[in-house]
């Protein structure tokens, strides 16, 4: 783990357009509120202190506790701000009030990760580099990587151990590839993306000809392209289009172990939750959220802001906007209905038993 710069006051109100009251102390820790609700709980903070973030408003108890754990400061909503830290002294916890301690925690989280970088800046020596690659300033270069022919990584790149760029791929400005990733021949990452460990970008997909001796493979020529600012989870994979590209769109966020198969497109700002399947040709919007081990059938369409819940099963196109579940999914109000009417199918069949046996007496 690497040392932290301490954050002060001035900083965090900056970082996260905060108002701050108390004393300002030196922040080098992030700690979570649970992690402290239980009385004896070991959580002396480092020389520097804590900060903690609420979800929500805290007992008085809990302030004391974590005055005496060495927190320095709270970060809380301006809703729930009303007497935190009132009247807990010089020695107790600053109090940062913010709009929104969710994304509070996102910023904080980045600035007070102490996690060493993927790999140091240079080359290292186990990496097998192509003389016709090009590496942009301060690149850094982990053990036993592989880069291929006219291979392009822009600068500030960090490529993990292990991990292969292949021939005429393009990784953009300040993007991370974790260990083990696949970035396979003529795929391209926009600037600041960040790739997993063991995810696989631009493998074959899926596609094959029925022929006289069983199946034939159809070689699929396309690519993969990413915009900017993407993250694609550990495992995940993402597959090359056949003739045209498989295409993700700018802040788009991929979960582990997803599956987005050849010639799909996702829009802008779409959220995919682990263990979800794409099938091939199918058209994600801008803005879509995708709950985990869902699955999109192929040549389908989801329209921008629609939400496809959890454990789906898409065999329709989805309209923009709309709320769907359920296999086969529909609109979410429809299918909360039937569960619930299913539930009931054993009390309305004996009460129709029971009504039947009064009328045959």
């Amino acid at each position: 783990m690497n040392d932290v710069a301490p954050l002060l006051q001035a900083e965090a109100i900056r970082l996260l357009d905060a108002t701050c009251t108390g004393a300002d102390r030196p922040i080098v820790r992030l700690l979570g509120a649970d992690s402290i609700a239980a009385p004896g709980a070991d959580v002396a903070a480092p020389a520097g202190g804590a900060v903690v973030v609420l979800a929500g408003a805290a007992p008085d108890e809990a302030w004391a506790r974590w005055a005496a754990a060495g927190v320095a400061a709270v970060v809380v909503a301006d809703r729930d701000a009303e007497g935190a830290g009132v009247d807990r002294g010089a020695e107790g916890p600053a109090v940062w009030r913010v709009r929104d301690p969710r994304l509070a925690l996102a910023r904080l989280s980045r600035r007070l990760d102490p996690r060493p970088p993927v790999a140091d800046e240079g080359i290292h020596p186990t990496a097998a580099i192509d003389p016709t690659a090009r590496l942009g300033r301060g690149v850094a270069i982990g053990a036993g990587v592989v880069i291929g022919a006219h291979a392009h990584l822009g600068d500030g790149v960090q490529v993990g151990p292990g991990t292969v760029v292949g021939a005429g791929a393009i990784v953009g400005a300040g993007s991370e590839l974790r260990e083990r990733v696949v970035v396979a021949d003529g795929v391209r990452l926009g600037a600041r993306c960040r790739i997993q460990a063991g995810a696989v970008l631009g493998s074959d997909g899926f596609g094959y000809a029925v022929g006289h001796a069983g199946a034939v493979r159809i070689h699929h020529l396309g690519t993969v392209v990413l915009g900017d600012d993407v993250e694609i989870g550990a495992n995940a994979c993402v597959d090359r289009g056949t003739l045209g590209d498989t295409t993700i769109g700018d802040r788009v966020k991929v979960d582990n172990l997803v599956q987005i198969a050849h010639n799909v497109q996702i829009g802008h700002d779409t959220l995919i939750a682990g263990q979800t399947g794409i099938a091939g040709s199918t058209r994600l919007g801008d803005r879509v959220v995708v709950g985990g081990a869902a699955g999109i059938g192929d040549h389908l369409s989801v329209g921008d802001d629609a939400r496809i819940a959890g454990g789906a099963g898409v065999t329709k196109h989805v309209p923009a906007g709309e709320a769907w579940g359920g296999y086969p999914a529909q609109p979410i109000k429809r299918w909360a209905r039937e569960r619930y009417l299913i539930g009931r199918l054993e009390e309305l069949w004996a009460a129709l038993r029971a009504r039947r046996a009064v009328e045959r007496e």
